[in-house]
């Protein structure tokens, strides 16, 4: 949403309307042979970012004008995850440490490259490869990333981010984690415990 930060950090006055196409498959489907290939899944989406203003037109101390485009910009990417609370309850239980029976690893690669109104720009695709791990909770989860660029364009320097999830539903059933909107079949039981 523009004008909802600071211009000191170069936040953006206007916004940015980006409809997207998201998709995901898990392998649980695949016939038992598979054994414990079925526990991968693949997730990715495609967006197209649309700015509501096309430029942005600056004053100079002198007096003169300078506009800089706002590119209209494809945004697209994709995760390979490996579910072990899935390999021990619908394939095979290996006898795991239970920690590790919480654990999904990731890696996902998330991409941006402008395709109109870039007149000019020297910027092209960017983006970052992200090998990750989350530890799934019955109440919340934890996840970190390291944050690899993936070419020139999009920086030398890597970086990584932490997330936690709480999942508001399971903690408070009763109240906030209730539907707004319930039609009185909807089953209001936490997620089940890993493993039973």
């Amino acid at each position: 949403m523009g004008g909802t930060g600071s211009n000191s950090v170069g936040a953006d006055s206007f916004s940015t309307l980006t409809p997207t196409f998201f998709f995901g498959k898990g392998l649980g489907d695949l016939p038992d042979d598979f054994g414990w290939v079925r526990a991968f899944a693949v997730t990715g989406q495609v967006g197209y970012a649309i700015p509501t203003k096309s430029s942005n037109i600056t004053i100079a101390d002198n007096g003169s004008l300078s506009a800089d485009n706002n590119p209209s910009v494809l945004q697209y990417g994709a995760t390979l995850q490996f579910s072990f609370p899935y390999l021990k309850s619908n394939v095979v239980d290996r006898n795991l440490p239970d920690f590790v029976n919480h654990l999904i690893p990731i890696i996902e690669a998330s991409f941006a490259t402008p395709v109109s109104n870039n007149l000019g720009a020297r910027q092209g695709t960017t983006g970052t490869i992200s090998p990750g791990m989350i530890w799934v909770g019955n109440y919340f989860q934890v996840g970190a990333e390291a944050l690899i660029p993936a070419n020139r364009a999009s920086g030398s320097g890597a970086g990584g981010i932490a997330q936690v999830h709480i999942y508001l539903d399971d903690l408070f059933p009763d109240t906030i984690g209730r539907p707004l909107f319930a039609d009185g079949t909807t089953n209001t039981a936490g997620r089940p415990i890993f493993g039973n």
